[in-house]
């Protein structure tokens, strides 16, 4: 079984002591761990071994926890395709696994696998060590069956890194401190906002989504209140026109020369070998997304300044809807879209990813709540019943206790 889920098992793994000392941990090939395959999935990574531990996992050796070893990833943290993360948290073979989330990855499978799924505040946890093409969005996503073995891990790995220069240590100072605090209880007031017209905008419809609203806002204590959000019928575009832009320049550096793939055809010279290796080192639905990039990079500037605009509008409409609710709803997937999953199209990528993403574009943290999955429990079924909750910046502990509130109410145990 552990061969099925794991790409490399990590024979020597140990807990040490700690607050995590009994939590195993499986970590997906495109975070750093010293001496380990990590290849993230892709051939321009082939055989890539790492020289150091990430900066997160060095603090998850010191409080004690057990790396467990290596699951598979969409190629460069792209998408779902191959994915194993979940399926090592649903067999019990791990307690918590560490997932690279720049669209929603780290939720999604969550939602699939019906656990938990969060992805912390951005410039939280340091991203030194992290594979992945979205320098701006990606954040190290945390997967568990337990919102408190979540809160812990997050607390772990949290932190200001001097290797991370997009860390904001007066924010960090503010989000660690939650984690020490007793935060909200499940008594207090709490104001849920939703999205007006989100379902209009995003050109879906959710039956199972109101359903969970109303059965959120039958609580006591709990009011739902509608909030607008300047441009979240754009966050799709946005975040396709910066993602690949980012992603072509970031892909730079798997040039086959230092590491990773190197074409076996026959070249005269550097520069064939060069353009000879890259197109064998990527897969179609990154291919894509660099052809994007490449686009917008050289043909279209202009979209990806107007797309750099728009977010920054995203950004100041969420924390001003943030100032009058305490946190927001949103689907995790809506219609049929997951099911494009594994999709080599850009397009079908976005479909399944369309109301996660907005969380990356802003940097806010979010987690996913599970609905009821069962053995024959589909991954479009699993999803469209998983709802997430976005948190004001920096205020993650709160969002995770919110969370587990919400996840009793919708299970009936409160």
């Amino acid at each position: 079984m552990e061969s099925e889920i794991f790409t490399y098992i990590n024979a020597s793994a140990r807990p040490g002591t700690g607050p995590m000392e009994d939590t195993r941990v499986a970590v997906e090939s495109g975070i750093s761990v010293e001496n380990w395959p990590t290849d993230a999935q892709s051939r321009a990574l082939e055989n890539y071994v790492a020289l150091e531990d990430a900066t997160l996992i060095t603090r998850l050796r010191d409080a004690g926890a057990a790396l467990k070893g290596r699951t598979a990833m969409g190629e460069l943290g792209l998408g779902l395709d191959g994915d194993t993360c979940g399926d090592a948290l649903t067999k019990g073979l791990s307690d918590v696994a560490l997932k690279i989330d720049t669209t929603g990855e780290a939720r999604m499978a969550a939602a699939i696998s019906g656990c938990f799924g969060f992805k912390p505040t951005y410039g939280l946890i340091p991203r030194a060590g992290l594979i992945s093409l979205i320098p701006s969005m990606e954040c190290c996503g945390i997967l568990s069956n337990s919102l408190e073995a979540i809160s812990t891990t997050t607390r772990t790995m949290g932190g200001v890194d001097e290797r991370d220069p997009s860390m904001d240590p007066d924010g960090i100072d503010q989000a660690m401190a939650g984690f020490d605090q007793s935060g909200p209880s499940q008594d207090d007031p709490l104001i849920v906002g939703v999205i007006r017209d989100w379902h209009t905008a995003m050109g879906l419809e959710d039956k199972e989504f109101k359903a969970a609203v109303k059965k959120i806002n039958t609580a006591a204590g709990i009011e739902i209140k509608t909030v607008d959000i300047k441009d979240f019928s754009l966050a799709r575009t946005v975040h396709n026109i910066i993602g690949t832009v980012e992603a072509s320049s970031s892909a730079g550096r798997f040039d086959s020369v230092r590491y990773g793939h190197r074409t076996g055809a026959s070249v005269k010279n550097w520069n064939e070998m060069y353009i000879h290796s890259r197109g064998e080192s990527f897969g179609p639905l990154v291919k894509a997304y660099l052809f994007q990039g490449g686009y917008f990079q050289y043909r279209d500037y202009n979209a990806f300044l107007d797309a750099c605009r728009i977010r920054a509008r995203l950004m100041a409409s969420l924390e001003k809807a943030l100032e009058s609710v305490d946190l927001i709803v949103l689907p995790v997937a809506a219609g049929a879209v997951v099911e494009s999953e594994a999709s080599n199209t850009v397009s079908g990528f976005y479909d399944t990813f369309s109301l996660t993403l907005l969380a990356n574009l802003t940097g806010n943290p979010s987690v996913s709540i599970p609905g009821a999955v069962s053995p024959g429990t589909t991954n479009g079924d699993a999803a469209r019943k998983a709802l997430q909750l976005i948190g004001p910046r920096f205020d993650d502990a709160g969002l995770l206790a919110r969370a587990s509130r919400i996840s009793d109410i919708l299970t009936g145990e409160v």
